[in-house]
């Protein structure tokens, strides 16, 4: 049973062992400079981004990968050292469960600005019949959200992305009438809101080698 005084110490624990995970992190980064670490690309992810802040802070050499599923088969066969995954990403589980992987730290950071983005200014697909969007999975409800009125009562019909770019890819190849994209897939491949909204503050996970954490290295 969690009584009063054991929830009122929580927030300490917690500081305590995020400070001990970065601390860990930081000395390791700071012995091996260069270390390597494994996101989702291609350049302008918000994945990405948040792979350069931290590069940018510690040193570290970032190669981008296809999809997630790349990423974990790279930290799996020790291409790379660490991988940076979003909490938002719905095959985190198998980062978290895999035996030899572990959760070495985590970190808030915002993600750029996201949207409905198309072709061109103020362009909406014409007629009342379906509009295909460009979408990763994980951000297909922002749709809904934001959709400009003129469209709400239409059927949408998914294009599956790997990635915010790669929904700006496929809109900008003529795949798909509209793409849920982030900033810089806007700016990348020439496009323009249909709508948009302020990104958000998500968790940032970052996982390594389980015998890694066990040797103190």
């Amino acid at each position: 049973m969690v009584t009063g005084a054991d929830t009122a110490t929580l927030p300490s624990q917690f500081a305590e062992a995020y400070s001990a995970r970065w601390s860990e992190l930081i000395d390791r980064w700071t012995e091996q400079p260069g270390v390597l670490l494994g996101t989702l690309g291609p350049a302008g992810t918000s994945s990405h981004l948040a792979a350069e802040f931290l590069a940018g802070r510690y040193g570290l050499t970032i190669e981008l990968f296809p999809t997630f599923d790349d990423v974990l088969s790279a930290l799996i066969a020790e291409k790379v050292e660490f991988a940076l995954v979003p909490s938002a990403y719905q095959g985190l589980t198998r980062f978290h469960w895999h035996q030899d992987l572990r959760l070495q730290a985590f970190f808030p950071q915002a993600t750029p600005q996201y949207g409905i983005a198309a072709r061109k200014q103020g362009e909406l697909p014409a007629g009342t019949g379906p509009v295909t969007v460009a979408a990763m999975w994980e951000v297909r409800w922002i749709y809904a959200e934001i959709v400009p009125p003129a469209l709400r009562e239409r059927e949408v019909r998914w294009a599956d992305a790997a990635s915010t770019q790669h929904a700006a890819e496929i809109l900008a190849d003529g795949g798909a009438d509209l793409a849920l994209t982030n900033a810089p897939g806007i700016d990348r491949h020439g496009l323009r809101w249909v709508a948009d909204r302020p990104g958000a503050e998500i968790i940032w996970t970052l996982f390594g080698h389980a015998r890694d954490a066990a040797a103190g290295t």
